[in-house]
């Protein structure tokens, strides 16, 4: 059985953008969740890189969100002026931090 490109692109399950954001996603979870752990273990050897990974925590939760905040503003700018590259690019950075807020508020609950 023969089918068309064309045919193929319409089945598609996901867009390129959804893969991105996805893999944004799941990169920022899975660093900062490495990082923590990794802190967590050697400071159960005795090293101590901060004193309170709590504090540490929710400042990385507050700079998250204000930045965040500012990335969407400029990806509105940025879809006015038509740079739809740039835009994606800022998408891809606002996915990334998604997934490292995830990991950072289940941080802050179990810490």
């Amino acid at each position: 059985i023969y089918i068309s490109i064309g045919e193929l692109m319409k089945k598609e399950i996901m867009s390129k953008s959804d893969v991105r954001g996805f893999v944004g996603l799941f990169l920022g979870l899975t660093s900062y969740s490495i990082f923590m752990f990794y802190l967590l273990a050697k400071r159960s050897k005795g090293i101590n890189y901060f004193d309170d990974l709590y504090s540490v925590n929710k400042l990385v939760v507050y700079f998250l969100v204000f930045l965040q905040f500012i990335l969407l503003r400029q990806a509105k700018k940025y879809v006015k002026q038509n740079k739809t590259s740039f835009v994606n690019f800022l998408w891809g950075i606002g996915a990334f931090i998604g997934g490292t807020l995830l990991a950072s508020f289940f941080f802050t609950i179990t810490l």
